[in-house]
């Protein structure tokens, strides 16, 4: 959304320095996702298919893409030192949406997740501006922008949501061409039109909020409803017990053990909760072969006994024995509660790095 404000003063000012930002927001972007590059190539088309293709030749666009790269090389080092070992991340959990059918509903799902469902007309009409309205020719390179991410989402076949972010440009730009038309009317007509709108964008909303915030008290109907929609809300119950089941098996080790004991978890969820919640008990923090928890390793020395949520190897260890399960107040059924059971194992009858090595996953 920052780049596409930027772009839109440029366009604007035909000021070329606007580059120098975009080129930092973009830097930025890749810092954080690396989807960005969608909306690079977007940015490449808008210009080279407008008017826009001029500042090709302006040493302001070049010192923009500079200024991207600067920021961004930080990040390309420390790929390049890890084997580049986020593509291998993107592509397991790519495979892993494909095959589970999360990609499948790419087209059908932005009319219904990705802006509010009432706001169609309104980022309808900014498409449609940006094209074949006189007013939006100027800002056609946004159109080709949105266009062109839609396309490469599409044919790689990409997470509806990744589109999300272009749709406040298409819909300042419907509202924008929705603003001028009323103008047209008479002051009654503009009237009832302006409250039509503004009372269906606020039904929207409030719809909106229903399902994107846990406002539902846990096993209501609403809830049930927005727990068919997605799993946000269920997947975040529990944790405050899953940790203090974790704490009552720790404090009941010797105190050797104690020193010599880590909490393995099966993922990031568990691990995240066990650092979140674990200090107030005492608790060491989470080791976990999931993510960037892998990179991070085991420790040293290595941990002699393991406390092991949502995994099973028994067969690695000299001895390993059930010490507790996960449950919650509400009995919501989630990951955690899924495989609830909670392994307490004494000495690995491998090398740590070779069965550390094994543990590796992408979630």
């Amino acid at each position: 959304m920052l780049i596409a404000y930027l772009i839109i003063r440029l366009l604007k000012s035909d000021n070329p320095r606007w580059w120098l930002g975009i080129g930092a927001a973009i830097g930025l972007g890749l810092m954080t996702k690396y989807t960005i590059l969608v909306l690079v190539a977007g940015i490449v088309i808008g210009v080279i298919l407008t008017p826009a293709r001029r500042y090709l030749l302006s040493p302001w666009l070049w010192g923009g893409v500079a200024l991207a790269l600067l920021i961004f090389l930080p990040n390309l080092i420390w790929q390049a030192r890890h084997d580049f070992i986020s593509l291998d991340f993107l592509r397991f959990i790519h495979a892993r949406d494909i095959r589970i059918g999360r990609t499948r509903e790419f087209l059908s799902e932005q009319f219904i997740f990705c802006a509010n469902p009432i706001a169609i007309p309104l980022w309808i009409a900014g498409l449609a501006y940006y094209f074949f309205n006189r007013g939006g020719k100027r800002y056609r390179a946004l159109g080709w922008m949105a266009l062109t991410v839609l396309a490469l989402l599409l044919a790689l076949e990409g997470r509806s949501y990744y589109l999300a972010p272009a749709y406040p440009m298409l819909i300042a730009a419907g509202a924008a061409a929705w603003e001028k038309g009323l103008a047209r009317l008479s002051t009654r007509k503009s009237g009832v039109f302006c409250a039509i709108t503004f009372g269906a964008l606020a039904i929207g909303a409030a719809g909106a909020v229903v399902i994107a915030l846990p406002i539902a008290p846990v096993n209501s109907g609403l809830w049930r409803f927005t727990s068919r929609v997605h799993d946000l809300f269920v997947e975040q119950i529990g944790w405050p017990e899953l940790v203090e089941t974790v704490a009552d098996i720790y404090n009941s080790l010797p105190v050797e053990d104690q020193r010599q004991a880590a909490i393995l978890t099966g993922n990031y969820g568990e691990a995240g909760a066990i650092n979140l919640y674990g200090p107030a008990y005492g608790l060491p923090e989470a080791i976990s072969g999931v993510n960037s928890y892998w990179l991070r390793g085991y420790g040293n020395p290595p941990p002699q006994v393991l406390i092991m949520l949502d995994w099973h190897h028994s067969a690695s260890f000299e001895t390993c024995e059930i010490a507790g399960s996960v449950s919650n107040r509400y009995g919501v059924r989630n990951e955690e509660t899924g495989d609830s059971t909670i392994y307490l194992c004494r000495r690995l009858r491998h090398p740590w790095p070779a069965f550390w090595e094994s543990l590796r996953s992408f979630g």
